[in-house]
């Protein structure tokens, strides 16, 4: 790879990491990544854009590199990469004020945008019917999934009713594939996770994760909900995205498509009491905002 690097880029280093199929590498005091690219090339062009006016508004986030032909793509032994240039290469994990900054940072022209990914009732009802199909074609091979996906498939039905009652569309922040607070300040700031959606997903998505932690506090999340200032209609995109349980589903996906042991479910399972009551204490918060459907069972563990 030090010789592609050399003959694409121009770059010569002297010591090269490789890691899960992608090379890093310092020069002085610039560091450098060469990754595979496994997004479209329009994509790619946006994300480029985007990482471009971050810079320009003093938002570090990494910079693609272009080859010696002046091209965001370079084909290498037939498996396309990017380069980009490090700007934020911390280990550090990200915190919900992470988040929130990012939460700010509003693009322009996202009408259009290949990189939206707003469409939140069309996505779930669509991969819920997938789901569906799936675990009644495969379903009696995992016992694991074929006690719980019911419970979980309720809860994101749940979520796409919340989404009926959202009157007004919010403008998009740039936002994240999926990040979470297992993430370093090298994902958050990398172009190459960057999707336009609506700021309630990262916040939402980094609580998630956090639940599932054996050292999650409750009185951490009611702390940080009543510090937010959010609009009515905020309130329910933050509570629709909290009943749709990605945690779950995601590991789901890994199992059914990529045949990963069912055990990777038990951190989730064994958390299921935790997440009614994560929701219970977010469903108070919003109905103190928005007139809701009683959901007594919710609140039941809430003292």
């Amino acid at each position: 790879m030090k010789n592609a690097i050399q003959y694409y880029y121009q770059l010569y280093p002297t010591e090269i990491h490789q890691s899960n199929g992608s090379y890093q590498f310092q020069m002085k005091d610039e560091h450098y990544y060469l990754t595979p690219y496994n997004r479209s090339f329009e994509e790619l062009q946006e994300l480029h854009k985007i990482s471009i006016q971050l810079l320009e508004r003093n938002v570090y986030c990494h910079q693609f590199v272009l080859n010696v032909k002046q091209e965001l793509i370079t084909i290498i032994n037939h498996t396309p990469y990017v380069m980009l240039r490090v700007f934020m290469n911390s280990d550090n994990h990200v915190t919900i004020e992470d988040i929130l900054f990012f939460s700010n940072l509003i693009t322009k022209d996202t009408e259009k945008s290949l990189l939206r990914r707003n469409q939140w009732k069309e996505l779930w009802m669509e991969k819920n019917d997938y789901f569906e199909y799936q675990v009644s074609q495969f379903g009696k091979g995992y016992p694991k999934i074929r006690e719980s996906f019911s419970y979980f498939i309720g809860l994101s039905e749940i979520g796409i009713s919340l989404l009926n009652e959202v009157k007004k569309e919010d403008s998009l922040v740039i936002s994240h594939r999926r990040i979470c607070s297992n993430d370093t300040l090298f994902d958050l700031y990398n172009p190459l996770n960057f999707v336009l959606d609506y700021k309630e997903r990262d916040i939402i998505e980094f609580w998630k994760v956090e639940l599932l932690k054996e050292d999650f506090s409750v009185s951490s999340f009611q702390q940080f909900l009543n510090l937010i200032s959010l609009q009515e209609d905020q309130w329910l995109l933050l509570l629709a995205r909290a009943f749709y349980p990605t945690f779950y589903f995601d590991r789901y996906e890994k199992i059914i498509d990529y045949h990963y042991n069912e055990n990777i479910l038990d951190e989730v399972l064994k958390q299921t009491e935790l997440y009614e009551q994560f929701l219970g204490i977010l469903y108070l918060k919003v109905r103190s905002y928005k007139i809701l459907p009683d959901m007594l069972w919710l609140t039941k563990n809430i003292g």
